[in-house]
């Protein structure tokens, strides 16, 4: 699991929320960004985020330098913090990005990948049908990041985990915008299923050209949406 996936795992509705600790903060408001409650041009208050966890202003103060350094958080002289505006130029950056690095570094995954990291990938495409069938968007976003970084198998190209996990947690609220249209959903289970066998197979060539498809294609359908 990459370092943003556990980073989600830890910020879970469900999990204790140590005071002294903004990256738990930093996971919770995370998550509520990426899944919409806090939308794009939001004010982030941080007495209301003090009031809402119960902890004070300075790890919540901290935990928003923290999703600013990440790319989700703007802020403003006399207007404080506020969840960063989706932008058509941003999301031609990412998803340029994802072409130079991403590709490639599935075709690498493919030809070295043991039956531990096909099982690993499998059961993260099993996730991620399953959320997007059930139209959970949210999940998916996280399942989505997990299935495409399990591709690269990350122990063995870590610095591109690194790079592309950033680069995943900026393009996920696209995504989601992206896969609002009809029908959006059943192609996408249809791109990742035909990705996955030929990457699964070995088929380093063919898992790189369908991974180069697969993001050229949103990137073309977001450029019309944004």
């Amino acid at each position: 699991m990459s370092r943003n996936a556990g980073a989600r795992e830890a910020g879970a509705e469900d999990a204790p929320l140590a005071r002294t600790m903004p990256a738990q903060l930093a996971a919770r408001i995370r998550e509520k960004i990426l899944s919409g409650i806090y939308p794009p041009g939001s004010a982030l208050r941080q007495d209301g985020i003090a009031a809402e966890y119960g902890t004070s202003k300075i790890p919540v103060r901290e935990a928003l330098v923290q999703l600013r350094s990440e790319g989700l958080v703007d802020i403003y002289v006399h207007r404080g913090f506020q969840v960063r505006a989706l932008s058509r130029h941003e999301a031609q950056e990412v998803f340029r990005l994802r072409l130079a690095i991403e590709p490639a570094a599935v075709a690498l995954g493919a030809r070295v990948a043991t039956d531990t990291d096909r099982s690993l990938a499998r059961a993260a495409l099993v996730s991620l049908s399953e959320a997007l069938s059930a139209g959970n968007l949210r999940l998916a976003g996280d399942r989505n990041c997990e299935f495409h970084l399990g591709l690269i198998v990350p122990r063995l190209q870590p610095v591109a985990e690194q790079v592309l996990s950033r680069l995943h947690t900026l393009a996920q609220r696209y995504v989601r915008l992206h896969l609002l249209a009809a029908g959006r959903v059943r192609r996408a289970n249809r791109e990742h299923a035909a990705l996955f066998k030929a990457w699964a197979a070995g088929k380093a060539g063919q898992a790189q050209r369908l991974t180069r498809s697969h993001i050229e294609e949103t990137r073309a359908e977001l450029a019309q949406v944004l």
